[in-house]
Formats: C-alpha cells, sequence, structure tokens
C-alpha cells in the first residue's frame, strides 16, 4: 500500500469514527430544508459533514435507506410532541391531536410531507407507544382492530393532507377550495373523529355498525 493509499485509509476509518447514524440523518434534515427531497443526495451530504462520499455508506447503503431513517426520526420528534400534549382528556380528542402534531411535523420541513410517508424504522418506542394509544383507543370502546385502524388511517390523512396542500398550494384557488389548509384538515378530522363516537356508541348498544 502507497502512503497516499494509507492515509486515506486512515482518514476514511477517522471519519466514520467521527459519525454516526444521528449525526447524518440531523445533518440530512437540515439540508433537507435547504434543497428539498429532489436536491438531496449522499454526495452533497458529504459535502455539508465535510467527509467523503464513500463514507456514508458505513452507516447508510443508499438514499432511499437514509430517506427512511429520517421519516422515523421526523415521527420521533412526535412522539415527543405527543408525549407532551398527553392530558386527561378524552382519548379520541387526543387522537385528533396526534393527527394534528403529524400534520404540523410534516409541513415543518421542506418536503417533510414526502418523507414522513416513507416506511419507518420501527424503533421500539414507536411500537410501545402505537400498542399504547391501541389501548387507550380500546378503553375508550373501540374494537381492538378498529383501534389499530384508526390510528393507521389518521397517520394517513395527516401526513396525505401535508402532501396534497405543498403540491397543490398553486392551484387552491382555481379549484374553487375556498377554505385555508387549516380549515380543510380540522373539517375532515372531525367528520372521522365524529364517525369514530358513532361506532363506539353502536358497540355500546349493540347496534350494527
Amino acid at each position: 500500500m502507497t502512503h497516499d493509499a494509507s492515509a486515506d485509509l486512515v482518514g476514511e476509518v477517522r471519519e466514520k469514527g467521527n459519525l454516526d447514524r444521528a449525526t447524518i440523518v440531523h445533518a440530512a434534515l437540515r439540508l433537507l430544508d435547504e434543497v428539498g427531497i429532489d436536491g438531496l443526495s449522499t454526495r452533497r451530504l458529504a459535502a455539508e459533514l465535510g467527509i467523503k462520499s464513500a463514507s456514508l455508506y458505513w452507516h447508510f447503503k443508499d438514499k432511499g435507506e437514509l430517506l427512511n431513517e429520517m421519516s422515523s426520526e421526523m415521527f420521533n420528534e412526535c412522539l415527543q410532541a405527543i408525549h407532551a400534549s398527553k392530558s386527561d382528556a378524552d382519548m379520541l380528542e387526543h387522537l385528533a391531536e396526534i393527527a394534528r402534531i403529524l400534520r404540523r411535523t410534516a409541513l415543518s420541513r421542506r418536503d417533510g410531507a414526502q418523507v414522513m410517508a416513507r416506511p419507518l424504522t420501527r424503533t421500539l418506542s414507536a411500537k410501545t407507544a402505537f400498542e399504547e394509544n391501541v389501548k387507550a383507543l380500546v378503553r375508550a370502546g373501540l374494537a381492538d382492530m378498529d383501534a389499530r385502524l384508526a390510528l393507521q388511517t389518521i397517520r394517513r390523512f395527516a401526513i396525505g393532507t401535508a402532501i396534497q396542500e405543498r403540491s397543490n398550494d398553486a392551484l387552491s384557488l382555481s379549484a374553487g377550495i375556498v377554505c385555508t389548509g387549516d380549515e380543510g384538515f380540522e373539517f375532515g378530522l372531525q367528520a372521522f373523529i365524529q364517525g369514530l363516537k358513532v361506532r363506539i356508541a353502536a358497540r355500546q348498544t349493540g347496534a350494527p355498525h
């Protein structure tokens, strides 16, 4: 091995040692705000971190894996906000607040909704939070499967709404949309929550739903 090659190898190992997945993901999220999801590349991220592109592949095999981890980090931000907002309020109202936090987080970054629409790295904390919310919804009167579907639907609705808002802002007026993004989101959210209340009432009385 030549002196230069040896130096490169030592430098690469040093770069790897100074980095971890969390550091890379946080840098990628900052860069996302600047360049968007299409402009985000491993080469550009490496330049931002001041390292060689090859060093990133010690941690992420490609951009897709990096985006999935970024999605998980944004959901972790949601979990912290959801935990902070937890109160003795009705569980269905808490479910509505979960939806608001998901949408707010998705809109807080450039192309954040597109990132959050990607598959998640299922962490223990995320699984635990999901199961706790399922149990709370069951105590509120939903069947177990209905509770799971409600949480899944809320996630899809919040993120899907955020994607639509960001992509169609300029077309809203010409399409005849007469409400703000917040108003439209709240209308759909409250309609969904009311539907869950109907299902709970029907289940308690034994009526078909």
